[in-house]
């Protein structure tokens, strides 16, 4: 089950997916699963956290004879503590999503974070209790005290449930001035998932969707039924 999705914003996998790049993550596209995960970035901690107990090691069986107690013991206390967080992190990085929309399954699946890897379950929706999607914007109302708007704006797409329970499915922090930006990105996995599930999706006071030209970025005009297949939705601010 493949949609258009705006070209400026996703990301060509090699694998046949589609990518979109998110805040410290990545929204993976595919025919009936969507994972929001970890991006690839997040893989240098743990990598770097495995490295310094490779070298703590090395340096105790071939320098240990000569340290005091209280130094090896400590340094075996930090592997002890950093190997299997680091391990779990790195796994989490690679192949742990945070969530899974698997259309198979007729599911949304909150998974656990850094301690559960990304595997084991912590919320679960059935597509059945999704009652829709909203896009939120955090930062563009003026501040009650001096008046003033501020200069980041917070994009989240949130999943509602039919009790109302309000869930997030993925953030997008952007300068003020790069506000389409951001919309663009939270409102094409928006999009993505709504075709998915098979709900709708909402955008926030004062957004409006329009059609866009994929060539040069701009609203497009009223066009034939063979032009359109060049044109990708998007939220414009009114």
């Amino acid at each position: 089950m493949v949609h258009d999705l705006p070209g400026h914003v996703v990301i060509q996998r090699r694998d046949g997916r589609r990518e979109i790049l998110l805040h410290r993550a990545m929204a993976v596209i595919g025919e009936d699963k969507i994972e929001i995960k970890s991006a690839r970035g997040t893989v240098i901690l743990p990598l770097l956290g495995l490295l310094f107990c490779a070298g703590a090691g090395w340096f105790m069986a071939t320098r240990g004879q000569g340290m005091p107690f209280w130094l090896l013991v400590t340094l075996l206390l930090l592997c002890l503590i950093l190997v299997p967080f680091s391990m779990m992190s790195l796994i989490s990085s690679v192949v742990g999503a945070d969530v899974v929309v698997d259309r198979k399954k007729g599911s949304a699946t909150w998974q656990q974070g850094y301690l559960g890897m990304g595997i084991g379950t912590k919320e679960l929706v059935p597509f059945g209790k999704i009652d829709h999607l909203e896009v939120t914007i955090e930062g563009d109302q003026p501040d009650r005290w001096k008046d003033e708007v501020d200069d980041l704006r917070q994009f989240a797409l949130v999943l509602v449930k039919a009790s109302g329970k309000r869930l997030t499915l993925a953030q997008v922090p952007v300068p003020a001035y790069g506000q389409a930006d951001g919309m663009d990105r939270t409102l094409a996995v928006g999009q993505a998932v709504a075709n998915l599930v098979g709900t709708t999706i909402t955008l926030p006071e004062g957004w409006e969707l329009v059609e866009i030209d994929t060539e040069t970025g701009e609203p497009a005009v009223p066009a034939t039924t063979n032009e359109r297949s060049s044109r990708r939705s998007r939220g414009r601010r009114h």
